[in-house]
């Protein structure tokens, strides 16, 4: 009896001796959109939290490896490298990983030294495409993480929207049948199975590395905590919003919702204390003041690398081509805008089509230099996008519309800014679009937001100059006659848009069709290397009361 209360004695002793003494801090950003110079702070605070702990984890949900010409120009792998440098653990993928075609993701995954983890994306393996058992996980659901004796579960979910948001046609073979699969209808299923697995492998606390965001109509950060139980944090992506509150679960529990907004204007910081109690802050990046030296060296390197192409003059203007208003309101996405006008008219000379589109999700910056740089042109679309053509009928071209106008007032990446086309819209008509499961375009109701569509017609003498210099009148559009569209890959021939274009015949083009960067090259300078007067101001092609 002596010895055996010895053996306790010492084993208590033992037990005591080996628990975790030390805090554990999980560094967490999102939505960085190639935002590069804040890496470096964001492994500097890693650098300082390693002084007191040994027990740092540093993470992202998603969005990294698209934003502006680091990444574009590289399809991400920039950007991976000096990820790599700052030495992540664990990631989730964004919509916008998969912007340079699903293997490219893969193969940035690949390049990654830290774990991607996605509960909800996988390949089909037959053609039952109803069965989840048939299904190949292509990322890890979750990792459980032994810190100092306590066990952390790290959780990866994207976004449903990413099959609409990103290139749909890169998720589909060459006959439209669905290869992959991100569980649209059952997200937060997916999510559930993966905290009871990690909770069965023996995590203590579940951190939910999420891509989700705020919009109700899919899967969404509120509504997966509200569903679920087991879940302690979630770090969340994709709204770009500046979030640290708290909410209820399942069963009454609180749950803590973080997010850091985009490019680097927070770090967030998950501290787990020795009684394992959970606290979240916000730090703005820019109050970061320690800088890692070796990850600064490779983000001057990739810039460096990047500089002379990026740098290239290609015009100039003498007036701000905006995206946004005065006082930083995105604009391109539910109004004509004067950068929306030269965009759309860049698509319509440069594919000889009838009409121009640009959809304002896809203009992600504004010209607002007197120097215009082919970086600058980079950043306005940075999506690696060709340029082609749709034939349609006047009726489809009416179809089509009411999806761009369909969230107005509201802004919708789908809203289209246009040439050689006007429009009027009355937003107190309810939209009667009607969508599909993975919320595409299926069809219009009895309802029409768009009360007045006109196409312009111009001169045969004047058919050949640049949109602004041409001739000629304007015709209502007629259901009956058939129309060519120009515009971005994404839209025209990739089922984007909320493939608003998807069921119109594609014009073969011949050669390779020109790189739509490349296209506004060819536009500037058309019009002698200066950005015409006539774009000052939005020309009127566009009406919403």
């Amino acid at each position: 009896m002596k010895y055996r209360n010895v053996f306790f004695l010492l084993l208590a002793v033992v037990l005591i001796g080996c628990q975790r003494k030390q805090p554990i801090v999980i560094l967490y950003e999102n939505d960085v959109h190639c935002a590069v110079e804040g890496y470096a702070r964001l492994a500097g605070l890693r650098d300082a939290e390693q002084s007191r702990t040994p027990y740092v984890a540093v993470v992202s949900c998603g969005d990294f490896a698209q934003g502006n010409t680091a990444g574009s120009l590289t399809q991400g792998e920039a950007i991976v490298r000096i990820m790599n440098a700052v030495g992540y653990d664990y990631l989730t993928i964004g919509n916008h990983e998969f912007d340079y075609t699903v293997p490219q993701m893969q193969h940035l995954s690949d390049m990654l030294t830290a774990r991607t983890l996605c509960c909800n994306f996988s390949r089909y393996e037959d053609d039952d495409k109803d069965a989840d058992k048939d299904d190949e996980d292509l990322f890890p659901a979750y990792a459980v993480h032994n810190y100092g004796g306590t066990k952390i579960g790290f959780i990866g979910v994207a976004t449903p929207s990413t099959f609409r948001s990103s290139t749909p046609t890169y998720f589909v073979d060459d006959e439209g049948n669905l290869l992959y699969n991100f569980h649209q209808s059952d997200t937060y299923r997916c999510v559930q199975e993966a905290v009871d697995d990690a909770r069965e492998d023996g995590a203590e606390i579940v951190v939910v590395l999420s891509h989700l965001g705020d919009d109700p109509e899919v899967a969404y950060s509120r509504g997966l905590i509200a569903a679920t139980h087991g879940i302690d944090v979630v770090l969340d992506g994709h709204a770009h919003h500046v979030l640290n509150e708290r909410l209820v679960n399942d069963r009454g529990d609180s749950v803590t919702l973080t997010s850091t907004g985009t490019k680097f204007a927070y770090i967030g910081r998950l501290t787990i204390d020795t009684e394992n109690r959970i606290t979240t802050e916000l730090l703005p990046a820019s109050e970061c003041r320690r800088i890692n030296q070796t990850v600064w060296d490779t983000v001057q390197a990739v810039q460096q690398e990047l500089e002379a192409r990026v740098n290239a003059p290609v015009g100039t203007t003498a007036f701000a081509l905006a995206d946004r208003d005065n006082n930083d309101n995105r604009q391109v996405r539910l109004q004509e805008t004067n950068l929306g006008d030269l965009m759309a008219d860049v698509a319509r000379y440069t594919t000889g089509a009838d009409i121009g589109v640009c959809n304002g999700g896809g203009l992600r910056a504004g010209l607002y230099n007197p120097t215009i740089t082919y970086g600058n042109i980079v950043s306005i679309w940075p999506f690696n996008n060709t340029m082609r053509i749709v034939e349609c009928t006047g009726q489809q071209l009416l179809d089509a519309f009411e999806v761009g106008v369909a969230a107005l007032p509201r802004e919708n990446g789908d809203f289209m800014q246009v040439s050689g086309l006007r429009y009027s819209v009355d937003t107190r008509i309810p939209t009667s679009v009607i969508w599909d499961e993975n919320r595409m375009f299926a069809g219009v109701g009895s309802t029409r937001r768009i009360t007045k569509m006109e196409v312009f017609v111009p001169t045969d003498d004047t058919r050949h100059l640049l949109p602004y210099q041409q001739q000629g009148c304007w015709q209502p559009v007629n259901p009956e006659t058939t129309y060519t569209i120009g515009g971005q890959s994404y839209i025209i021939a990739c089922s984007g848009a909320s493939g608003m274009f998807a069921k119109m015949h594609l014009q073969a083009i011949n050669g390779e069709p020109l790189n739509d960067v490349d296209a506004v090259c060819t536009y500037v300078r058309a019009m002698g290397g200066t950005i015409n007067d006539a774009y000052r101001l939005p020309q009127g092609r566009i009406t919403i009361k």
